[in-house]
Protein backbone atom coordinates (compact mmCIF):
# COMPACT_ATOMS: atom_id res chain seq x y z
CA UNK A 1 0.00 0.00 0.00
CA UNK A 2 1.28 3.45 -0.87
CA UNK A 3 1.96 6.11 1.75
CA UNK A 4 -1.07 8.00 0.47
CA UNK A 5 -3.30 4.95 1.05
CA UNK A 6 -1.79 4.32 4.49
CA UNK A 7 -2.37 7.89 5.55
CA UNK A 8 -5.95 7.72 4.30
CA UNK A 9 -6.64 4.45 6.13
CA UNK A 10 -4.95 5.66 9.31
CA UNK A 11 -6.84 8.96 9.27
CA UNK A 12 -10.21 7.24 8.86
CA UNK A 13 -9.34 4.72 11.55
CA UNK A 14 -8.11 7.36 13.98
CA UNK A 15 -11.09 9.62 13.33
CA UNK A 16 -13.88 7.03 13.31
CA UNK A 17 -12.41 4.44 15.67
CA UNK A 18 -12.27 6.56 18.86
CA UNK A 19 -15.62 8.14 17.96
CA UNK A 20 -17.23 4.73 17.49
CA UNK A 21 -15.71 3.53 20.77
CA UNK A 22 -16.95 6.69 22.48
CA UNK A 23 -20.45 6.19 21.04
CA UNK A 24 -20.48 2.55 22.15
CA UNK A 25 -19.34 3.59 25.62
CA UNK A 26 -21.45 6.71 26.03
CA UNK A 27 -24.71 5.50 24.48
CA UNK A 28 -25.60 2.97 27.24
CA UNK A 29 -24.69 5.56 29.85
CA UNK A 30 -26.88 8.15 28.13
CA UNK A 31 -29.77 5.67 28.00
CA UNK A 32 -29.30 4.88 31.69
CA UNK A 33 -29.09 8.56 32.57
CA UNK A 34 -32.22 9.39 30.58
CA UNK A 35 -34.07 6.46 32.20
CA UNK A 36 -32.94 7.59 35.62
CA UNK A 37 -34.06 11.13 34.84
CA UNK A 38 -37.42 9.80 33.70
CA UNK A 39 -37.75 7.74 36.87
CA UNK A 40 -36.89 10.73 39.01
CA UNK A 41 -39.43 12.70 37.00
CA UNK A 42 -42.20 10.27 37.95
CA UNK A 43 -41.02 10.08 41.55
CA UNK A 44 -40.85 13.84 41.69
CA UNK A 45 -44.44 14.14 40.46
CA UNK A 46 -45.65 11.62 43.03
CA UNK A 47 -43.77 13.45 45.75
CA UNK A 48 -45.32 16.72 44.62
CA UNK A 49 -48.78 15.18 45.02
CA UNK A 50 -47.93 13.90 48.48
CA UNK A 51 -46.36 17.19 49.50
CA UNK A 52 -49.47 18.99 48.25
CA UNK A 53 -51.67 16.71 50.35
CA UNK A 54 -49.46 17.39 53.38
CA UNK A 55 -49.67 21.13 52.81
CA UNK A 56 -53.42 21.03 52.42
CA UNK A 57 -53.75 18.93 55.57
CA UNK A 58 -51.68 21.34 57.64
CA UNK A 59 -53.71 24.23 56.34
CA UNK A 60 -56.98 22.39 57.07
CA UNK A 61 -55.84 21.55 60.60
CA UNK A 62 -55.05 25.21 61.23
CA UNK A 63 -58.45 26.32 59.96
CA UNK A 64 -60.35 23.76 62.03
CA UNK A 65 -58.38 24.65 65.14
CA UNK A 66 -59.19 28.31 64.63
CA UNK A 67 -62.85 27.51 63.96
CA UNK A 68 -63.08 25.39 67.12
CA UNK A 69 -61.71 28.25 69.16
CA UNK A 70 -64.16 30.63 67.53
CA UNK A 71 -67.17 28.38 68.31
CA UNK A 72 -66.06 27.90 71.89
CA UNK A 73 -65.95 31.65 72.34
CA UNK A 74 -69.24 32.28 70.53
CA UNK A 75 -71.94 32.84 73.24
CA UNK A 76 -74.66 33.03 70.63
CA UNK A 77 -73.77 29.57 69.38
CA UNK A 78 -73.62 28.38 72.98
CA UNK A 79 -77.11 29.75 73.74
CA UNK A 80 -78.49 28.30 70.51
CA UNK A 81 -77.29 24.73 71.14
CA UNK A 82 -78.29 24.85 74.86
CA UNK A 83 -82.02 25.06 73.94
CA UNK A 84 -82.60 28.20 75.92
CA UNK A 85 -83.23 30.30 72.83
CA UNK A 86 -85.35 28.69 70.14
CA UNK A 87 -85.07 31.80 68.03
CA UNK A 88 -81.35 31.10 67.50
CA UNK A 89 -81.78 27.72 65.82
CA UNK A 90 -81.29 29.29 62.39
CA UNK A 91 -78.01 30.79 63.64
CA UNK A 92 -76.69 27.30 64.27
CA UNK A 93 -77.96 25.91 60.95
CA UNK A 94 -76.34 28.76 59.00
CA UNK A 95 -73.11 28.66 60.97
CA UNK A 96 -71.33 26.00 58.86
CA UNK A 97 -72.34 27.50 55.47
CA UNK A 98 -71.20 30.90 56.67
CA UNK A 99 -67.81 29.66 57.92
CA UNK A 100 -67.41 27.46 54.83
CA UNK A 101 -67.39 30.53 52.62
CA UNK A 102 -65.22 32.58 55.01
CA UNK A 103 -62.52 29.92 55.38
CA UNK A 104 -62.49 28.68 51.79
CA UNK A 105 -63.48 25.13 52.73
CA UNK A 106 -65.38 22.75 50.47
CA UNK A 107 -66.80 20.62 53.32
CA UNK A 108 -67.74 21.46 56.90
CA UNK A 109 -69.82 19.55 59.46
CA UNK A 110 -70.51 20.58 63.08
CA UNK A 111 -71.54 17.56 65.18
CA UNK A 112 -72.89 17.47 68.73
CA UNK A 113 -71.61 14.99 71.33
CA UNK A 114 -74.08 12.37 70.06
CA UNK A 115 -72.68 12.55 66.54
CA UNK A 116 -75.66 14.39 65.06
CA UNK A 117 -74.91 17.03 62.42
CA UNK A 118 -76.26 20.38 63.70
CA UNK A 119 -74.86 22.40 60.79
CA UNK A 120 -73.69 21.37 57.33
CA UNK A 121 -71.93 23.81 55.08
CA UNK A 122 -71.59 21.81 51.86
CA UNK A 123 -74.85 19.86 51.77
CA UNK A 124 -77.85 21.17 53.75
CA UNK A 125 -79.69 17.85 53.58
CA UNK A 126 -77.05 16.40 55.88
CA UNK A 127 -78.35 18.44 58.84
CA UNK A 128 -79.83 16.25 61.54
CA UNK A 129 -78.13 13.15 60.16
CA UNK A 130 -76.56 10.91 62.75
CA UNK A 131 -72.93 9.97 61.85
CA UNK A 132 -71.04 9.34 65.09
CA UNK A 133 -68.46 7.03 63.38
CA UNK A 134 -67.03 9.65 61.03
CA UNK A 135 -64.95 11.56 63.63
CA UNK A 136 -63.74 8.26 65.15
CA UNK A 137 -62.68 6.90 61.74
CA UNK A 138 -60.78 10.10 60.92
CA UNK A 139 -59.11 10.02 64.30
CA UNK A 140 -57.86 6.49 63.53
CA UNK A 141 -56.56 7.44 60.08
CA UNK A 142 -52.76 7.90 59.76
CA UNK A 143 -52.03 11.52 60.61
CA UNK A 144 -55.72 12.11 61.25
CA UNK A 145 -56.44 12.69 57.57
CA UNK A 146 -58.11 10.79 54.77
CA UNK A 147 -59.68 11.16 51.37
CA UNK A 148 -63.44 11.11 51.04
CA UNK A 149 -65.99 11.38 48.25
CA UNK A 150 -68.25 14.23 49.33
CA UNK A 151 -71.68 15.14 47.95
CA UNK A 152 -72.28 18.77 47.09
CA UNK A 153 -75.18 20.53 45.36
CA UNK A 154 -73.00 20.66 42.22
CA UNK A 155 -72.15 16.98 42.37
CA UNK A 156 -69.66 14.71 44.11
CA UNK A 157 -66.12 15.90 44.77
CA UNK A 158 -63.02 14.25 46.12
CA UNK A 159 -62.01 16.00 49.32
CA UNK A 160 -59.21 15.71 51.83
CA UNK A 161 -60.87 15.69 55.25
CA UNK A 162 -59.89 15.63 58.88
CA UNK A 163 -61.64 16.10 62.24
CA UNK A 164 -61.13 18.37 65.19
CA UNK A 165 -62.69 17.99 68.64
CA UNK A 166 -63.44 20.86 71.00
CA UNK A 167 -65.19 21.30 74.35
CA UNK A 168 -68.45 23.19 74.63
CA UNK A 169 -70.59 23.27 77.81
CA UNK A 170 -68.48 20.50 79.31
CA UNK A 171 -69.21 18.24 76.35
CA UNK A 172 -67.07 17.14 73.35
CA UNK A 173 -68.17 18.46 69.98
CA UNK A 174 -66.62 17.59 66.61
CA UNK A 175 -65.76 19.49 63.49
CA UNK A 176 -65.29 17.62 60.21
CA UNK A 177 -63.76 19.80 57.51
CA UNK A 178 -62.38 19.20 54.06
CA UNK A 179 -60.94 20.83 51.00
CA UNK A 180 -61.74 19.60 47.54
CA UNK A 181 -58.93 18.31 45.37
CA UNK A 182 -58.59 19.65 41.84
CA UNK A 183 -58.36 16.39 39.96
CA UNK A 184 -56.65 18.01 36.97
CA UNK A 185 -54.01 19.48 39.25
CA UNK A 186 -53.71 16.20 41.11
CA UNK A 187 -53.19 14.40 37.80
CA UNK A 188 -50.40 16.87 37.01
CA UNK A 189 -51.68 17.69 33.54
CA UNK A 190 -50.92 21.36 33.96
CA UNK A 191 -47.36 20.73 35.20
CA UNK A 192 -46.44 17.70 33.09
CA UNK A 193 -48.93 16.48 30.47
CA UNK A 194 -46.79 13.40 29.67
CA UNK A 195 -47.45 11.89 33.10
CA UNK A 196 -50.51 9.79 33.89
CA UNK A 197 -51.99 9.86 37.41
CA UNK A 198 -54.69 7.35 38.35
CA UNK A 199 -56.58 7.08 41.65
CA UNK A 200 -58.44 3.86 42.45
CA UNK A 201 -60.27 2.26 45.35
CA UNK A 202 -62.78 -0.55 45.67
CA UNK A 203 -66.13 0.68 44.44
CA UNK A 204 -64.73 4.03 43.42
CA UNK A 205 -67.21 6.30 41.72
CA UNK A 206 -66.38 8.42 38.67
CA UNK A 207 -65.34 11.97 39.54
CA UNK A 208 -64.82 15.06 37.36
CA UNK A 209 -61.37 15.09 35.72
CA UNK A 210 -61.29 11.36 34.98
CA UNK A 211 -58.70 10.61 37.61
CA UNK A 212 -60.65 7.77 39.24
CA UNK A 213 -60.33 4.44 37.40
CA UNK A 214 -63.39 2.39 38.30
CA UNK A 215 -61.92 -0.70 36.65
CA UNK A 216 -59.38 -1.05 39.46
CA UNK A 217 -61.67 -2.42 42.14
CA UNK A 218 -59.07 -4.28 44.20
CA UNK A 219 -55.45 -4.20 45.19
CA UNK A 220 -54.79 -7.21 42.92
CA UNK A 221 -56.21 -5.25 39.98
CA UNK A 222 -53.94 -2.33 40.83
CA UNK A 223 -50.86 -4.58 41.03
CA UNK A 224 -51.78 -6.24 37.72
CA UNK A 225 -52.10 -2.82 36.08
CA UNK A 226 -48.72 -1.76 37.49
CA UNK A 227 -47.10 -4.96 36.19
CA UNK A 228 -48.66 -4.53 32.75
CA UNK A 229 -47.46 -0.92 32.54
CA UNK A 230 -43.92 -1.88 33.50
CA UNK A 231 -43.83 -4.61 30.85
CA UNK A 232 -44.99 -2.06 28.30
CA UNK A 233 -41.98 0.10 29.13
CA UNK A 234 -43.66 2.58 31.46
CA UNK A 235 -42.04 4.01 34.54
CA UNK A 236 -44.53 3.42 37.40
CA UNK A 237 -44.66 4.49 41.05
CA UNK A 238 -47.48 3.60 43.48
CA UNK A 239 -48.55 5.16 46.79
CA UNK A 240 -51.25 3.94 49.21
CA UNK A 241 -53.62 6.57 50.64
CA UNK A 242 -56.33 6.32 53.33
CA UNK A 243 -59.95 6.61 52.22
CA UNK A 244 -63.14 6.98 54.27
CA UNK A 245 -65.79 4.81 52.69
CA UNK A 246 -69.22 4.62 54.45
CA UNK A 247 -68.47 3.42 57.97
CA UNK A 248 -64.95 2.12 57.46
CA UNK A 249 -61.42 3.07 56.46
CA UNK A 250 -60.23 1.67 53.16
CA UNK A 251 -57.14 1.91 50.97
CA UNK A 252 -56.90 4.01 47.85
CA UNK A 253 -54.03 3.71 45.43
CA UNK A 254 -52.33 6.50 43.55
CA UNK A 255 -50.48 5.35 40.41
CA UNK A 256 -48.11 7.76 38.63
CA UNK A 257 -46.75 6.46 35.31
CA UNK A 258 -44.96 7.73 32.25
CA UNK A 259 -44.94 6.13 28.82
CA UNK A 260 -41.33 5.80 27.65
CA UNK A 261 -42.23 5.94 23.95
CA UNK A 262 -41.12 9.57 23.82
CA UNK A 263 -37.96 8.58 25.68
CA UNK A 264 -37.24 5.84 23.15
CA UNK A 265 -37.84 8.32 20.33
CA UNK A 266 -35.41 10.69 21.99
CA UNK A 267 -32.79 7.94 22.29
CA UNK A 268 -33.35 6.96 18.65
CA UNK A 269 -32.86 10.60 17.72
CA UNK A 270 -29.63 10.70 19.75
CA UNK A 271 -28.41 7.52 18.04
CA UNK A 272 -29.22 8.99 14.63
CA UNK A 273 -27.35 12.17 15.51
CA UNK A 274 -24.35 10.16 16.72
CA UNK A 275 -24.30 8.17 13.48
CA UNK A 276 -24.52 11.39 11.49
CA UNK A 277 -21.62 12.81 13.50
CA UNK A 278 -19.61 9.61 12.87
CA UNK A 279 -20.36 9.81 9.15
CA UNK A 280 -19.44 13.49 9.09
CA UNK A 281 -16.23 12.77 10.99
CA UNK A 282 -15.36 9.98 8.54
CA UNK A 283 -15.99 12.28 5.57
CA UNK A 284 -13.93 15.07 7.13
CA UNK A 285 -11.16 12.57 7.96
CA UNK A 286 -11.10 11.32 4.36
CA UNK A 287 -10.97 14.87 3.00
CA UNK A 288 -8.23 15.96 5.40
CA UNK A 289 -6.32 12.72 4.78
CA UNK A 290 -6.44 13.29 1.01
CA UNK A 291 -5.17 16.84 1.45
CA UNK A 292 -2.51 15.77 3.96
CA UNK A 293 -1.42 12.80 1.87
CA UNK A 294 -1.11 15.09 -1.13
CA UNK A 295 1.03 17.56 0.85
CA UNK A 296 3.28 14.72 2.00
CA UNK A 297 3.42 12.60 -1.15
CA UNK A 298 4.09 15.48 -3.56
CA UNK A 299 7.40 16.46 -1.90
CA UNK A 300 8.34 12.78 -1.65
CA UNK A 301 7.60 12.23 -5.33
CA UNK A 302 9.68 15.30 -6.13
CA UNK A 303 12.54 13.97 -4.00
CA UNK A 304 12.28 10.59 -5.74
CA UNK A 305 12.30 12.22 -9.18
CA UNK A 306 15.34 14.30 -8.30
CA UNK A 307 17.07 11.27 -6.78
CA UNK A 308 16.51 9.34 -10.06
CA UNK A 309 18.33 12.14 -11.89
CA UNK A 310 21.44 11.61 -9.77
CA UNK A 311 24.44 10.20 -11.59
CA UNK A 312 28.18 10.36 -11.12
CA UNK A 313 28.25 12.58 -14.17
CA UNK A 314 25.25 14.64 -12.89
CA UNK A 315 25.84 15.59 -9.28
CA UNK A 316 24.54 19.14 -9.67
CA UNK A 317 21.01 18.13 -8.60
CA UNK A 318 19.77 20.26 -5.70
CA UNK A 319 17.09 19.30 -3.16
CA UNK A 320 14.79 21.94 -1.67
CA UNK A 321 15.70 22.17 2.02
CA UNK A 322 13.33 24.86 3.27
CA UNK A 323 10.81 22.58 5.06
CA UNK A 324 11.04 22.07 8.82
CA UNK A 325 9.22 18.72 8.84
CA UNK A 326 10.58 15.20 8.28
CA UNK A 327 10.40 15.62 4.49
CA UNK A 328 12.50 18.76 4.79
CA UNK A 329 14.98 16.86 6.97
CA UNK A 330 15.14 14.10 4.37
CA UNK A 331 15.71 16.69 1.65
CA UNK A 332 18.52 18.25 3.68
CA UNK A 333 20.09 14.82 4.22
CA UNK A 334 19.88 14.06 0.49
CA UNK A 335 21.28 17.49 -0.36
CA UNK A 336 24.12 17.00 2.10
CA UNK A 337 24.72 13.49 0.77
CA UNK A 338 24.81 14.85 -2.79
CA UNK A 339 27.27 17.49 -1.67
CA UNK A 340 29.48 14.82 -0.09
CA UNK A 341 29.23 12.79 -3.29
CA UNK A 342 30.30 15.82 -5.31
CA UNK A 343 33.20 16.43 -2.96
CA UNK A 344 34.10 12.71 -3.07
CA UNK A 345 33.98 12.64 -6.87
CA UNK A 346 36.17 15.76 -6.96
CA UNK A 347 38.67 14.11 -4.60
CA UNK A 348 38.51 10.89 -6.60
CA UNK A 349 39.14 12.73 -9.82
CA UNK A 350 41.98 14.66 -8.22
CA UNK A 351 43.45 11.42 -6.92
CA UNK A 352 43.00 9.89 -10.34
CA UNK A 353 44.58 12.97 -11.86
CA UNK A 354 47.49 12.80 -9.46
CA UNK A 355 47.92 9.11 -10.18
CA UNK A 356 47.77 9.81 -13.91
CA UNK A 357 50.19 12.70 -13.50
CA UNK A 358 52.55 10.47 -11.54
CA UNK A 359 52.39 7.74 -14.13
CA UNK A 360 52.81 10.36 -16.85
CA UNK A 361 55.76 11.88 -15.03
CA UNK A 362 57.46 8.48 -14.78
CA UNK A 363 56.82 7.85 -18.48
CA UNK A 364 58.13 11.29 -19.44
CA UNK A 365 61.16 10.78 -17.22
CA UNK A 366 61.81 7.41 -18.85
CA UNK A 367 61.37 8.75 -22.37
CA UNK A 368 63.52 11.82 -21.79
CA UNK A 369 66.26 9.72 -20.21
CA UNK A 370 66.16 7.41 -23.21
CA UNK A 371 66.58 10.45 -25.49
CA UNK A 372 69.32 12.05 -23.37
CA UNK A 373 71.49 8.96 -22.90
CA UNK A 374 72.95 8.85 -26.47
CA UNK A 375 73.37 12.63 -26.41
CA UNK A 376 75.24 12.42 -23.10
CA UNK A 377 77.48 9.61 -24.46
CA UNK A 378 78.33 11.61 -27.63
CA UNK A 379 79.11 14.75 -25.63
CA UNK A 380 81.27 12.81 -23.17
CA UNK A 381 83.12 11.20 -26.09
CA UNK A 382 83.72 14.58 -27.76
CA UNK A 383 84.96 15.99 -24.47
CA UNK A 384 87.44 13.16 -24.03
CA UNK A 385 88.71 13.59 -27.63
CA UNK A 386 89.02 17.36 -27.13
CA UNK A 387 91.21 16.78 -24.07
CA UNK A 388 93.31 13.92 -25.38
CA UNK A 389 93.52 14.43 -29.17
CA UNK A 390 92.18 17.82 -30.25
CA UNK A 391 93.30 17.26 -33.83
CA UNK A 392 90.94 14.29 -34.20
CA UNK A 393 87.94 16.24 -32.87
CA UNK A 394 86.62 17.16 -36.34
CA UNK A 395 86.60 13.60 -37.52
CA UNK A 396 84.92 12.32 -34.39
CA UNK A 397 82.29 15.08 -34.68
CA UNK A 398 81.49 14.04 -38.21
CA UNK A 399 81.20 10.43 -37.10
CA UNK A 400 78.93 11.13 -34.16
CA UNK A 401 76.85 13.99 -35.60
CA UNK A 402 74.17 11.63 -36.89
CA UNK A 403 73.75 10.27 -33.38
CA UNK A 404 73.23 13.82 -32.02
CA UNK A 405 70.74 14.69 -34.76
CA UNK A 406 68.84 11.46 -34.19
CA UNK A 407 68.61 12.08 -30.41
CA UNK A 408 67.37 15.64 -30.86
CA UNK A 409 64.81 14.50 -33.42
CA UNK A 410 63.60 11.85 -30.98
CA UNK A 411 63.12 14.49 -28.24
CA UNK A 412 61.24 16.81 -30.62
CA UNK A 413 58.95 14.02 -31.72
CA UNK A 414 58.40 13.04 -28.09
CA UNK A 415 57.42 16.63 -27.20
CA UNK A 416 54.95 16.68 -30.08
CA UNK A 417 53.33 13.47 -28.88
CA UNK A 418 52.91 14.79 -25.33
CA UNK A 419 51.52 18.09 -26.62
CA UNK A 420 48.69 16.21 -28.28
CA UNK A 421 47.65 14.80 -24.86
CA UNK A 422 46.70 18.28 -23.65
CA UNK A 423 42.92 18.89 -24.06
CA UNK A 424 41.84 21.89 -26.05
CA UNK A 425 40.32 24.80 -24.12
CA UNK A 426 37.15 26.43 -25.40
CA UNK A 427 36.44 29.86 -23.99
CA UNK A 428 32.89 31.18 -23.66
CA UNK A 429 30.91 33.58 -21.48
CA UNK A 430 30.55 32.22 -17.93
CA UNK A 431 28.56 33.46 -14.93
CA UNK A 432 31.24 33.83 -12.26
CA UNK A 433 28.71 34.82 -9.55
CA UNK A 434 26.58 31.70 -10.12
CA UNK A 435 29.68 29.47 -10.06
CA UNK A 436 30.91 31.01 -6.79
CA UNK A 437 27.42 30.66 -5.21
CA UNK A 438 27.16 26.99 -6.22
CA UNK A 439 30.64 26.14 -4.90
CA UNK A 440 29.94 28.02 -1.65
CA UNK A 441 26.66 26.17 -1.08
CA UNK A 442 28.26 22.80 -1.79
CA UNK A 443 31.11 23.48 0.60
CA UNK A 444 28.84 24.89 3.32
CA UNK A 445 26.75 21.69 3.31
CA UNK A 446 29.79 19.54 4.04
CA UNK A 447 31.80 21.96 6.16
CA UNK A 448 29.23 22.73 8.86
CA UNK A 449 29.93 19.43 10.63
CA UNK A 450 33.65 20.35 10.89
CA UNK A 451 32.97 23.82 12.25
CA UNK A 452 33.79 25.52 8.95
CA UNK A 453 31.69 28.55 8.05
CA UNK A 454 31.54 29.32 4.33
CA UNK A 455 30.46 32.89 3.55
CA UNK A 456 29.61 34.10 0.09
CA UNK A 457 29.71 37.76 -0.94
CA UNK A 458 28.48 38.13 -4.50
CA UNK A 459 27.83 41.52 -5.97
CA UNK A 460 24.49 41.50 -7.81
CA UNK A 461 24.40 42.14 -11.55
CA UNK A 462 27.93 40.99 -12.33
CA UNK A 463 28.81 40.78 -16.04
CA UNK A 464 29.95 37.43 -17.50
CA UNK A 465 33.60 36.50 -17.78
CA UNK A 466 35.08 34.96 -20.93
CA UNK A 467 36.85 31.76 -19.89
CA UNK A 468 36.91 28.02 -20.26
CA UNK A 469 34.22 26.71 -17.83
CA UNK A 470 36.33 23.75 -16.73
CA UNK A 471 39.38 25.92 -16.14
CA UNK A 472 37.27 28.46 -14.23
CA UNK A 473 35.85 25.74 -11.99
CA UNK A 474 39.33 24.32 -11.38
CA UNK A 475 40.61 27.76 -10.36
CA UNK A 476 37.81 28.14 -7.79
CA UNK A 477 38.15 24.56 -6.53
CA UNK A 478 41.95 24.77 -6.10
CA UNK A 479 41.81 28.07 -4.24
CA UNK A 480 38.96 26.83 -2.02
CA UNK A 481 40.76 23.58 -1.23
CA UNK A 482 43.90 25.47 -0.26
CA UNK A 483 41.81 27.77 1.97
CA UNK A 484 40.10 24.83 3.72
CA UNK A 485 43.39 22.98 4.23
CA UNK A 486 44.91 26.07 5.86
CA UNK A 487 42.22 26.18 8.59
CA UNK A 488 43.01 24.80 12.05
CA UNK A 489 41.40 21.58 13.35
CA UNK A 490 38.70 23.52 15.19
CA UNK A 491 37.36 25.09 12.01
CA UNK A 492 37.30 28.66 10.78
CA UNK A 493 35.80 30.87 8.10
CA UNK A 494 36.27 30.87 4.33
CA UNK A 495 34.82 33.74 2.32
CA UNK A 496 34.11 33.40 -1.40
CA UNK A 497 33.53 36.75 -3.10
CA UNK A 498 32.83 37.92 -6.63
CA UNK A 499 32.77 41.63 -7.37
CA UNK A 500 33.78 44.30 -9.84
CA UNK A 501 36.84 46.43 -8.91
CA UNK A 502 39.09 49.00 -10.52
CA UNK A 503 42.67 47.75 -11.00
CA UNK A 504 45.03 50.67 -10.20
CA UNK A 505 47.97 48.96 -11.92
CA UNK A 506 46.13 48.46 -15.21
CA UNK A 507 43.88 51.49 -14.66
CA UNK A 508 40.78 49.56 -15.79
CA UNK A 509 37.78 47.81 -14.26
CA UNK A 510 38.19 44.09 -13.64
CA UNK A 511 35.98 41.22 -12.46
CA UNK A 512 37.56 39.89 -9.27
CA UNK A 513 37.31 36.45 -7.66
CA UNK A 514 38.52 36.55 -4.02
CA UNK A 515 39.02 33.58 -1.68
CA UNK A 516 39.82 34.59 1.92
CA UNK A 517 40.48 32.31 4.90
CA UNK A 518 41.25 32.63 8.60
CA UNK A 519 43.86 29.91 8.47
CA UNK A 520 47.58 29.69 9.24
CA UNK A 521 48.75 32.13 6.56
CA UNK A 522 51.88 31.93 4.44
CA UNK A 523 55.38 32.59 5.73
CA UNK A 524 56.99 35.62 4.09
CA UNK A 525 59.99 33.55 2.93
CA UNK A 526 57.71 31.08 1.10
CA UNK A 527 55.46 33.67 -0.52
CA UNK A 528 57.57 34.24 -3.69
CA UNK A 529 57.64 30.49 -4.47
CA UNK A 530 54.04 29.42 -3.84
CA UNK A 531 53.17 29.53 -7.58
CA UNK A 532 56.24 27.51 -8.58
CA UNK A 533 55.71 24.00 -9.90
CA UNK A 534 56.18 21.28 -7.27
CA UNK A 535 56.67 23.74 -4.39
CA UNK A 536 54.67 22.78 -1.31
CA UNK A 537 54.82 23.11 2.46
CA UNK A 538 52.17 20.44 3.04
CA UNK A 539 52.98 16.87 3.89
CA UNK A 540 51.91 14.75 0.92
CA UNK A 541 51.23 17.82 -1.27
CA UNK A 542 52.07 17.83 -4.99
CA UNK A 543 52.91 21.50 -5.30
CA UNK A 544 50.83 21.78 -8.48
CA UNK A 545 47.62 23.38 -7.17
CA UNK A 546 48.63 27.05 -7.15
CA UNK A 547 50.86 26.64 -10.20
CA UNK A 548 47.83 25.25 -12.06
CA UNK A 549 45.78 28.22 -10.83
CA UNK A 550 48.32 30.66 -12.23
CA UNK A 551 48.56 28.78 -15.53
CA UNK A 552 44.78 28.43 -15.94
CA UNK A 553 44.23 32.05 -14.97
CA UNK A 554 46.78 33.07 -17.56
CA UNK A 555 44.88 31.09 -20.19
CA UNK A 556 41.80 33.20 -19.31
CA UNK A 557 43.75 36.47 -19.42
CA UNK A 558 43.50 36.87 -15.62
CA UNK A 559 46.02 37.94 -12.99
CA UNK A 560 46.57 36.19 -9.63
CA UNK A 561 47.63 38.00 -6.44
CA UNK A 562 47.94 37.02 -2.79
CA UNK A 563 47.94 38.84 0.56
CA UNK A 564 48.79 36.88 3.65
CA UNK A 565 49.59 37.37 7.33
CA UNK A 566 51.00 34.39 9.22
CA UNK A 567 48.59 33.19 11.90
CA UNK A 568 45.68 35.29 10.61
CA UNK A 569 44.93 33.99 7.11
CA UNK A 570 45.35 34.69 3.43
CA UNK A 571 43.42 36.28 0.56
CA UNK A 572 43.90 35.06 -3.03
CA UNK A 573 42.45 37.24 -5.78
CA UNK A 574 42.04 36.46 -9.47
CA UNK A 575 41.10 39.46 -11.61
CA UNK A 576 39.56 38.82 -15.05
CA UNK A 577 39.25 41.35 -17.82
CA UNK A 578 35.70 42.54 -18.48
CA UNK A 579 34.03 41.26 -21.59
CA UNK A 580 33.29 43.88 -24.23
CA UNK A 581 29.54 43.66 -23.54
CA UNK A 582 30.07 44.66 -19.88
CA UNK A 583 31.17 48.23 -20.61
CA UNK A 584 34.09 50.01 -19.02
CA UNK A 585 32.52 51.58 -15.93
CA UNK A 586 33.49 49.97 -12.69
Amino acid sequence: MSIRGRILAAAVLLAVGPLAAAIATIRPGVADDVTELDTRRVESRLQLVLDDLDRRDRHLATLLDALAGSIAADNTFRLAVSGERDDLRDYVRDYAPRQLALMGLDMLLVQDPAGRTVSSGHFREAEGALAPDLPRLLARAPGGRALMAVRTPAGPILAQVRTHSFSLAAETWHLVGGVGLDTAELAGRAADPDLTVVLAWPGGAPLPGGIVDTALASEQAVLAREYALRRAGHVVRRETLTLVEADRLADAWLLVSHNRVSLQQTLHGVNRRLLEIAALAAGAAVLLAVLLAGRISRPLRDLAARARDLDLERLDVRFATGGRDEVGQLARVLDELTGRLRAGVIRLREAEQRATQGEMARQVNHDIRNGLTPLRNVLRHLGEVAEQDPAALGGVWRERRATLDGGLAYLEELAGHYARLSSARSRRLCDLGALVAAVADETAAGGAARGVAVVREIEPGLPPVEADPVSLRRIVDNLLRNALESLPAGGGTVTLAARREHDPDLDEPRLVLAVADTGCGIAEADRPRIFDDFFTTKEGGTGLGLSNVRRLAGDCGARVAVRSEPGRGSVFTVSFPLHDSAGTDP
